[in-house]
Order: structure tokens, then sequence, then C-alpha cells
């Protein structure tokens, strides 16, 4: 494989995603640690360090800050506890992407409120929260979960396939595209292909196509070297953020050997 042409980064996940608490850093040392593998990468923040806890503020937010202006670029995720249809609570998100630089915010489809095919959305107000998160700089990312080709066909039909233009993009997530039932042959190709016109960020990690398990880059069954073929044909060049806590491996280790394979 040749270097990867798109910007290349980590989540700060892996820090805290199944790691005893006792050994949680602070989210501004997590940033740290990533960009001590290589200042030039990018990172993806949590605005806390467990799925339902309280936002940083006021000396831990100004250190994230700080800890994020070093590093390449920064994209937010949605926390778990907004893993539901609240546009005010979302908008939140926005504003904490805006305030450490983020570019964009990664959105799980039933942050739209759709978890079903039944489900509908609201999508007057889906489209203020996408003009919203405009105005501050930041774009809005959904993310596939497993067999997500009904939902992400109905997002860009209903808000058309330019992220220019809706300010709605989507983030390819390699390991749940590789688990997806809905397609034949190689999984990631035909999502990538799919996509490819909307595509803004990819989350990357690996898995054995049966379980999300978040593993470093290598060591699933995941044809790497066709992603990564994928991603030049279709001329990706926009942001990807490695998301790795399954591996076992402690997290700074589990980030250099995905590297090391993407970068080989």
């Amino acid at each position: 494989m040749s270097d990867p042409r798109f910007e290349l980064g980590a989540s700060i996940w892996g820090f805290y995603k199944g790691q005893p608490r006792e050994t949680w850093p602070t989210l501004d040392a997590s940033v740290a640690s990533i960009l001590s593998l290589d200042p030039s990468l990018g990172v993806e923040l949590w605005a806390s360090k467990a799925l339902d806890a309280p936002a940083v503020e006021s000396q831990e937010l100004r250190a994230l800050v700080e800890a994020s202006g070093k590093a390449g670029f920064v994209t937010v995720h949605v926390r778990g506890v907004f893993w539901t249809w609240d546009p005010a609570l979302l908008r939140k998100e926005v504003d904490f992407a805006r305030a450490v630089g983020g570019r964009l915010v990664v959105l799980h489809p039933v942050c739209l409120g759709l978890k079903r095919p039944r489900d509908r959305m609201d999508v007057p107000e889906i489209r203020r929260l996408a003009e919203y998160a405009a105005s501050q700089g930041v774009l809005l990312a959904i993310e596939n979960v497993r067999d997500s080709q009904w939902v992400l066909d109905r997002i860009l039909d209903v808000f058309g396939g330019d992220p220019k233009e809706s300010n709605l993009g989507i983030c390819l997530d390699v390991g749940h595209a590789h688990l997806s039932r809905d397609v034949e042959g190689d999984r990631v190709r035909a999502y990538l292909e799919r996509y490819a016109d909307a595509l803004v960020h990819l989350h990357l990690h690996d898995n054995h196509g049966e379980r999300d398990e978040h593993l470093a880059v290598g060591e699933g069954t995941i044809d790497w070297s066709s992603a990564l073929q994928t991603l030049r044909r279709i001329g990706y060049r926009e942001t990807a953020v490695l998301e790795v806590h399954g591996s076992g491996a402690p997290p700074l280790e589990a980030l250099e050997q995905s590297l090391a394979v993407l970068c080989a």
C-alpha cells in the first residue's frame, strides 16, 4: 500500500472506551498522546470521557482547545447521550465543535430520528440545524451503521447529494460497512463507491465481519489494500480518523499499529 492521500487522524475515544477509569487521561492529554505519534495528525474529539457524562467546561475546555489547536485538523463526534432526535442538544454539539475548532460533527442516523425505515424525519428542522451548523463553520456528517443504505439513500434523496449545498455529508465508517449485509462482494468498496460524491469523512477500524470490534487496522478481515485503492480511484481527499478501541493493546500502541498498516 502507498501512503493515504487524505488527511489522517485518530479519535480520542480509544483512550476511554473499554479502558479502566483509573487510566483515563484528561481530554487534552489524549490529544497530546495522539500528536506524539505525528504532529501532523488530526484528532476527533468527544466532549466528555463517557457517553453520558457532561461536556467539559471552563479550564478543561480551555486546555482541550489549546491542545487541539496543534492538530492537523479537528472533528467532533456527538456524545451518546445525544443519540436521539433533539435539535436543541445537537446545536450544543455544534457549539462545542466551533469552540474547539472542529470542522465537522459526526452524527448517527438516530440523531436525526431515523432508526427504522418507518421513522419520519423532521425535514424543516433538520434543514434549520444544517443551516445553523453552516453559520458556525461546521459541517454535519451522517455516519453509516450496519445495513445503512436505506437511511443514507433517504437522507441524500431528501437533502441532495452535494454537501456544499446542504451542509450534510456522509461519514463512511469502514468497519460498519464491512459488517453490512445489504451489499454483496467487497462491502467496503461498494459503500465507498455508492456514496463517493457525498463523502466528507471516514472512520477507520477493523473487524472480522460479524461484530463491531473496533480492532486496530490489519487485525480483522477488511481488505485494506482494496479500500485504499478505492479511495484513490474515487479521488477522496478529505479527513479520516482511526476509531480503534477493541484490539486489547494499549491505545497508543493500537494507533501506531494502524498507522503502520495504512502508510506502509
